[in-house]
């Protein structure tokens, strides 16, 4: 039986390699959607190496990807492997993705179940890389440098005595951190738009971890790279610019809302 199976993925795998070999002239945007699925599945598999695989439920309101939220309930449900495959490949041939859509499905499925598995994180890094051609898995090397570097810088981060203890910009700061939460990927790209780099290198600085990460891995490699010097010099930002920088980007969030451009799930 585990025989078959190895030969069902395999034959999933070859597909969606095949299928992302033959496309002509890969856009930019065909680019990133492999990338930020691969990105994706690393940040779902220390999620669940730090909290458990129960954790990654919390995770699937921030998922765009239908296929991928059926299998991250699959595995937290703690469905068996073999069962896993049958279910998720015969989704993948009856849905015939094709291009770009196959490797990301693929990336989705054989990271789950490496997650599910346990498998080392480097490892896990390493097969996700060997699935790309090399353009792209040095794109996708850059971007993971990146994110590694921000989250040392981010770890140094201490929020300034000025402010520590005013409820009113405390107040203001868990709601901006509530709302970008629960905002669709797409919709922190629109909101980062409207946003002055100044008022975003504000805001990142004071946000918690978790947040900070989730607009960072929403914004260009470039641009986050811009925006995370101008976080390195906020350590001295005032309790007043601060509380003007996140007044900023709730009124742009709230104008946002009212003409429909950006979404909150299930309401404010």
């Amino acid at each position: 039986m585990e025989k078959i199976l190895n030969s069902v993925l395999d034959a999933v795998r070859f597909d969606a390699i095949m299928k992302l070999k033959n496309v002509d002239n890969i856009s930019n945007h065909q680019q990133n959607q492999v990338i930020d699925a691969a990105k994706t599945i690393m940040k779902l598999a220390d999620l669940a190496r730090k909290e458990g695989l129960l954790a990654l439920e919390d995770m699937i309101d921030t998922i765009t990807s239908d296929y991928l939220k059926q299998l991250i309930i699959l595995v937290v449900d703690g469905t068996f492997p073999e069962i896993i495959i049958e279910i998720a490949t015969n989704i993948y041939w009856t849905n015939a993705s094709d291009g770009v859509n196959s490797m990301v499905d693929y990336i989705y499925l054989r990271g789950m179940l490496s997650i599910q598995n346990g498998e080392n994180l480097r490892v896990l890094d390493k097969l996700l890389m060997s699935l790309m051609p090399s353009k792209l898995s040095q794109e996708y090397l850059s971007q993971m440098e990146l994110l590694h570097q921000n989250e040392e810088v981010q770890n140094s981060f201490n929020i300034h005595p000025a402010f520590q203890n005013d409820s009113g910009i405390w107040e203001s700061i868990h709601n901006l951190e509530n709302i970008i939460k629960r905002l669709p990927n797409r919709s922190i790209q629109r909101l980062l738009r409207e946003l002055d780099h100044q008022h975003l290198a504000i805001c990142i600085y004071v946000l918690q971890q978790e947040v900070r990460k989730r607009i960072l891995e929403n914004l260009s490699t470039g641009l986050a790279n811009a925006i995370m010097e101008d976080v390195a010099f906020c350590e001295s930002v005032s309790e007043k610019d601060a509380a003007s920088s996140i007044l900023k980007v709730l009124d742009t969030i709230n104008f946002l809302l009212e003409t429909g451009e950006i979404i909150v799930p299930d309401g404010m």
